[in-house]
């Protein structure tokens, strides 16, 4: 790949590539920002990798895919000039994962404290989350040095990636290629603190505490073997006390949020169609594409009960996989099951998977999932995981 072009990445592919390439060859002149006052990190030193919250934020920017990052400079311009005397933070690009578009799905803007809208200039809320964030110095060619030792970091830590990569540009001088200041931030899932509103959403305040107990230890630098034993003892006072429709409630909802672009075309075939076996055919001719090679265990409807299950994370080493560790390493998504290196947790954790899968099949049918049961799991010692949801 040239360090000025992007390659068509999703979910599947764009961690396992540390975002290579992906690198600012050409920006207009110089930018300095002050930092903005909606990022709260938690204060390490600026050469290590530190816990970054952003809250919901106004922000007008240009969504537009890109192949190639010369692509952005009039973008840049354009948003320069119309935000002018509304921005309250540094010029951001936003790139996002696993939307059906051809080349990234990339955002440029500000921050900014007020509606913006000119052109392709559009303003909406950018939506509270987690990351981890490392300072980059020097040049924009080795961004993707900087990206990749926070994914290593995130491996290290059992939390998975969700979907956004941001670069933040404090300081930025193409003429002087050694002198540029960027944030690079990939955002996580802190999904323990999501676990946590679930519990208390469904159970009320005393029931999650108690389910929660030691939560408060762990924070987003915990490493994996540790947050595994905790979660696996959460998990396992959860089963104690709750039935399985609580529990596929509750966990089912402490899932990445998917992307509805990816959802929308399906939807719009079941709605021409009425074929449910159109969506299963069209689904796994789409993952052959991708790493996963497609459904180990093809999904299936009956009219009451539909069947799905999870694609590999990397078809390839699933199938050379001689022991039940290697296949979980390479199964898995999870990065806390797929790095501990005991994981000692209920199988009903994989509702968190189920979780994304029915983001995926309630708007395409129109319904909403009281029930669901796991069926196969990894963390059992089954090949792979999958689940029943009941239409009924």
């Amino acid at each position: 790949m040239s360090k000025d072009s992007l390659s068509n990445l999703n979910r599947r592919t764009f961690i396992r590539k540390s975002l290579e390439g992906m690198a600012f060859v050409s920006l207009p002149v110089l930018l300095k920002m002050d930092s903005s006052p909606v990022w709260a990190s938690d204060n390490a030193e600026d050469n290590t990798i530190t816990h970054v919250v952003r809250e919901e934020i106004l922000f007008a920017g240009i969504r537009k895919p890109v192949k190639k990052r010369a692509e952005l400079k009039p973008r840049i311009e354009e948003l320069k000039t119309t935000c002018a005397g509304k921005t309250v933070g540094p010029l951001t690009h936003i790139m996002r994962f696993d939307t059906p578009v051809d080349g990234v799905d990339s955002e440029i803007g500000f921050p900014v404290s007020a509606e913006v809208k000119s052109g392709d200039i559009r303003t909406h809320a950018l939506r509270k989350m987690h990351f981890y964030s490392l300072l980059h110095e020097g040049s924009p060619d080795k961004l993707s040095e900087t990206s990749g030792k926070l994914y290593q970091y995130m491996r290290r830590t059992g939390l998975s990636p969700e979907l956004e990569l941001v670069e933040i540009y404090h300081r930025y001088d193409p003429q002087n290629s050694q002198a540029q200041k960027i944030q690079v931030m990939a955002s996580f899932l802190a999904w323990p603190e999501v676990y946590r509103e679930q519990l208390v959403r469904v159970l009320g305040e005393d029931r999650a505490q108690k389910i929660w107990r030691g939560g408060e230890k762990i924070t987003p630098h915990t490493l994996v073997d540790e947050r595994c034993a905790w979660v696996a003892e959460s998990i396992a006072r959860l089963k104690e006390g709750t039935n399985l429709e609580q529990q596929f409630d509750i966990l089912s909802r402490v899932a990445l949020i998917r992307p509805v672009e990816g959802v929308t075309p399906f939807k719009r075939m079941y709605e021409e169609t009425g074929d449910i076996n159109d969506i299963f055919q069209a689904k796994n001719e789409q993952l052959k594409k991708t790493p996963t090679g497609g459904f180990v265990d093809p999904p299936r409807f009956d009219g009451k009960i539909l069947h799905a299950s999870k694609v590999p994370y990397n078809g390839k080493k699933y199938m050379e996989a001689k022991t039940h560790r290697e296949r979980r390493k390479a199964y898995c998504f999870c990065y806390l099951v797929r790095e501990a290196e005991n994981p000692q947790i209920d199988p009903i954790f994989c509702y968190r998977a189920a979780g994304w899968d029915r983001q995926f099949w309630e708007p395409i049918l129109g319904v909403e999932f009281k029930k669901c049961v796991i069926t196969h799991s990894i963390l059992k010692g089954d090949d792979f995981c999958a689940w029943d949801f009941y239409l009924e």
